[in-house]
């Protein structure tokens, strides 16, 4: 592959080392100090180039990484290369740019990382770089890497108008050079300029090299309606292997093919596993679906507290209107106990109309369904209720506790607090355990700050870090739990491995309680 390093200047004689400035003998042969002359005036302006870069000009600094890469004037040195074209970099030179990428790239004076390479490019080209464009482009049937910058190039429109069909072409000469990447991206870009024959031909190349998007799409494909004939057998056997090897979207797919009988026999059972699957990986139609079943019952326990967590992550991503929809849908036939879980939710947690929303629970109740009761001494605990009954509420969660993973999760804070019975700390670790075991991920975060804090037991790190890891898992992690989960992280504590990056993805998520945020979308 041809490597173009990009240079501000084109110097190439002399040599950097050597005195300032040779004696000349007067007896010498004219000839002969003309090319001492010459030879100085080389040097002195190399060594003022030297200067330059030494003084912060990005382009000396852009010249003098050329000498260290190509050891012209100095000797060959990848690292010093390296050095001075990121600080030409960093004044924003474009060419130091794009060597800073090739060194990536090559993995030359740093480590390897073509992700690296490929942001630094675009960065170049982004910011007018077209000379590095046109000699990837050039490059492209020769080099997949280049082919692939160029196609990104032009799906994103870097240094270029944004034409997805010469994407596709460019992905498509990567995909020639046996880039499974290729293959994905020029089936994308086929599909979105409306050639599912090209489409469905690269998808299922890559889906030959074992790609599960690749899998996935074939799949998608040829379940019908995107203009090719259908085959779903194949579609199934596709996406069945996307999902199994753990591809969220092929997993939430699946969910629906067993829910609907499409393409494989009906079993209501696996689609909510594969539905599940699908949200715990944040996957917003697997997380949706998911909820749905634990709202209606269908194929799982119902389960209200939880099908509201797995709506309102949905919801998050881009799901509040479908919710508000079944809402209204379910309050115009005016007796589904759902609404009034919701109604009562949202008069408890925003609102704050205690009297109101215990009515709404008591509506719930009358269905049988545990909720309402649970609901209910919930509110008559709350400090926020002037008429509350913490006492009463006790006895009415211990109904449930032993095998409602909320009960037992609220029964817990109150023998914590002292709230309605004595404080007793031992009853409710063991009630939080109980839940958590029951794989509530609130009680499962919650126990991990008692054993890190060592509250009311001994401090146990490595328990606390497997209650964080399963609360994680189950996407309910509090923001103090991933903050101690990362510094554990970071400092290699409680048996795990000492990894940073992990550390900082801690650090950076959300973990917020997306609830209120969509019950007060009903307003």
């Amino acid at each position: 592959m041809k490597i173009i390093i990009i240079s501000a200047f084109l110097m190439g004689l002399g040599s950097l080392a050597g005195s300032a400035k040779d004696p000349v003998n007067s007896n010498a042969n004219p000839n002969t100090d003309a090319t001492a002359v010459r030879t100085q005036e080389i040097r002195d302006s190399l060594n003022a180039i030297m200067d330059k870069a030494k003084a912060g000009d990005a382009s000396a600094m852009n010249e003098v990484g050329t000498w260290y890469y190509n050891g012209k004037h100095v000797n060959q040195d990848y690292a010093q290369a390296y050095e001075w074209w990121k600080k030409a970099s960093l004044k924003s030179n474009i060419r130091a740019i794009a060597n800073l990428g090739m060194c990536y790239q090559l993995g030359r004076g740093i480590e390897r990382d073509s992700v690296d390479a490929v942001r630094l490019y675009e960065k170049s080209i982004k910011e007018g770089n077209k000379v590095l464009l046109s000699q990837r482009s050039e490059n492209a049937d020769m080099s997949a890497f280049d082919a692939m910058l160029v196609g990104d190039c032009h799906e994103e429109g870097i240094g270029v108008k944004k034409d997805l069909a010469k994407a596709a072409d460019f992905y498509a000469k990567a995909a020639a050079k046996g880039s499974v990447d290729g293959m994905l991206k020029a089936g994308l870009c086929y599909l979105n300029v409306k050639n599912p024959g090209k489409a469905i031909g690269y998808f299922e190349k890559g889906a030959s090299k074992g790609n599960h998007a690749c899998e996935y799409w074939a799949g998608k494909m040829l379940l019908g309606g995107m203009g090719i004939s259908p085959n779903k057998q194949q579609a199934v056997v596709y996406l069945l292997k996307a999902a199994e090897a753990g591809m969220p979207a092929a997993q939430a797919e699946m969910g629906i093919l067993y829910s609907e009988g499409n393409g494989v026999t009906k079993n209501i059972q696996q689609s909510v596993d594969w539905n599940r699957k699908a949200a715990m990986q944040g996957n917003p139609k697997g997380m949706w679906n998911y909820g749905n079943a634990l709202k209606d019952g269908n194929g799982v326990e119902q389960d209200y507290d939880q099908a509201l967590f797995w709506m309102a992550e949905a919801g998050k991503e881009g799901y509040q209107r479908a919710f508000k929809r079944i809402i209204a849908t379910l309050d115009s036939i005016g007796t589904d106990p759902f609404v009034n879980y919701v109604h009562g939710m949202k008069l408890y947690l925003v609102d704050g109309r205690m009297k109101e929303a215990s009515e709404q629970f008591k509506r719930v109740e009358k269905a049988n369904i545990n909720e309402g009761k649970i609901m209910q001494a919930v509110i008559l605990a709350s400090k926020r209720n002037e008429k509350g009954n913490a006492k009463k509420a006790v006895k009415e969660l211990e109904k449930f506790a032993s095998a409602n993973s909320e009960a037992a999760f609220y029964l817990a804070t109150l023998y914590e607090t002292g709230n309605g019975t004595d404080t007793d700390m031992s009853k409710a670790i063991e009630l939080y355990r109980r839940s958590a075991d029951m794989g509530y991920g609130k009680a499962q975060s919650y126990l991990g700050d008692i054993y890190y804090e060592g509250r009311g037991t001994e401090k146990d790190l490595l328990s606390a870090v497997a209650m964080y890891q399963k609360a994680l898992a189950n996407r309910q992690l509090t923001p103090n739990g991933a903050t101690r989960l990362a510094e554990c992280y970071e400092n290699g504590l409680a048996g795990l491995p000492q990894d940073k990056k992990r550390a900082e993805q801690l650090r950076k998520g959300k973990y917020q309680d997306n609830v209120n945020t969509l019950l007060k979308g009903l307003e």
